[in-house]
C-alpha cells in the first residue's frame, strides 16, 4: 500500500489503537491475552489467522509486509475486526496470533494507532513445549473452532493447514512436518533434527521482530519477558494497561492472583534432557546472551 493511499485511509478505519500481543508460540501469549480479555472494555478474539491471512493466503510462508496490504485487504480485515468488536459490545479490540511476529510492517501499516505488545520467553522451555506440540495429535476442537469463523475465501488456507496437520502425518510417524510461524525458509528446515528446526524457528521470529520493533515509533511498542509476568505482575500488570491506554481493573488483577504462578519458570531445568539442552543453547545462544538469558 503506498504511504498516500494509507495516510489518506487510516481515518476510515473502525478500529482505534488495537492491542495486539505477540510472541514465539509457547511463550506465554495466551496467559496475557486471557488477562486482557478480563478487563471490561476489551474484546479479546485468539489468533484470527485466517482475517490477517486475507487474500494473502496463497503466499508459501507467513511473512506480511506493508506492500502486502492493498486497500482493498485493509477494509476487509477491519471489517472483520470491527464486527467482533460490536457483537462484544466493547470499546477496545485486543488480539494475539505468533504469525504476527512476521508481520509487524503490515499490521503498523493497517493500524498506525496500534499498540503492540512483544512477550518473550527463554527459548529453552519454549522449544521443549513445542517439541511437544509437534507430536501431539491435532487439536480438533480447535480446527473446528477455526473452521466456523471463516469465510469462504479462507478454505483454502485452512485446507493446507488441515492437511499439514492431520494427513501429512501419516506419513511422518505420526508428527507434524512442521508446527507453529512460518519463516520465509521454513522449508529448508524440514529435514532436520526437529529441535534443530524449532531453535531457528524461534531464532527467525525473534530477530525479524526486534528488527521490525525498532523501526516504529517508541510509544506503540513495549517488550517485557515472561518471567518477569510471573515474578512480578503486580508491577507489570498496570504498566501494560496503562501502556494500552485502557483504565487500571480489578477483573484483571484478581485474574492474574488466581492463575499466575511465579515457580513455573524454572520447571524446564530439571526436565531438559541434557543433550537436548546443548543443541537449543548451540542454535540460540546470540540470542540468550542478547536477551539477558544465563547459558
Amino acid at each position: 500500500m503506498k504511504a498516500n493511499d494509507n495516510k489518506n485511509d487510516v481515518n476510515k478505519r473502525r478500529i482505534k489503537r488495537p492491542i495486539i500481543i505477540i510472541g514465539a508460540p509457547r511463550s506465554g501469549t495466551t496467559l496475557l491475552g486471557q488477562l486482557f480479555a478480563a478487563h471490561p472494555d476489551v474484546a479479546y478474539w485468539e489468533e484470527p489467522r485466517t482475517v490477517w491471512s486475507t487474500e494473502n493466503q496463497h503466499l508459501p510462508n507467513d511473512l506480511l509486509r506493508e506492500e502486502h496490504l492493498t486497500p482493498q485487504i485493509a477494509t476487509k480485515i477491519d471489517q472483520r475486526f470491527s464486527a467482533f468488536l460490536q457483537q462484544n459490545d466493547k470499546t477496545r479490540f485486543a488480539e494475539k496470533t505468533p504469525s504476527n511476529m512476521l508481520r509487524i510492517p503490515f499490521i503498523h501499516a493497517l493500524y498506525p494507532d496500534c499498540k503492540i505488545i512483544h512477550l518473550h520467553r527463554d527459548p529453552r522451555p519454549v522449544i521443549a513445549s513445542a517439541l511437544r506440540m509437534l507430536n501431539s495429535p491435532p487439536d480438533l476442537k480447535r480446527i473446528t473452532a477455526r473452521a466456523r469463523e471463516a469465510k469462504l475465501r479462507d478454505w483454502p488456507s485452512l485446507s493446507a493447514l488441515l492437511f499439514r496437520d492431520t494427513l501429512a502425518r501419516l506419513f511422518r510417524k505420526g508428527t507434524k512436518p512442521f508446527w507453529g510461524p512460518r519463516p520465509p525458509v521454513w522449508q529448508d528446515w524440514l529435514n532436520l533434527p526437529p529441535v534443530t528446526m524449532l531453535s531457528k524457528q524461534w531464532c527467525a521470529l525473534m530477530q525479524t521482530a526486534q528488527h521490525d520493533l525498532q523501526q516504529l515509533p517508541p510509544n506503540s511498542w513495549m517488550e517485557i519477558r515472561y518471567e518477569d509476568l510471573l515474578n512480578n505482575h503486580a508491577r507489570i500488570l498496570p504498566e501494560l494497561l496503562e501502556f494500552a491506554e485502557l483504565s487500571p481493573s480489578n477483573e484483571v488483577t484478581n485474574l492474574a492472583n488466581q492463575s499466575i504462578q511465579a515457580d513455573r519458570t524454572g520447571d524446564w531445568r530439571q526436565s531438559l534432557p541434557q543433550e537436548l539442552l546443548r543443541e537449543i543453547e548451540t542454535e540460540t545462544a546470540t540470542l540468550l546472551s542478547k536477551l539477558g538469558y544465563e547459558l
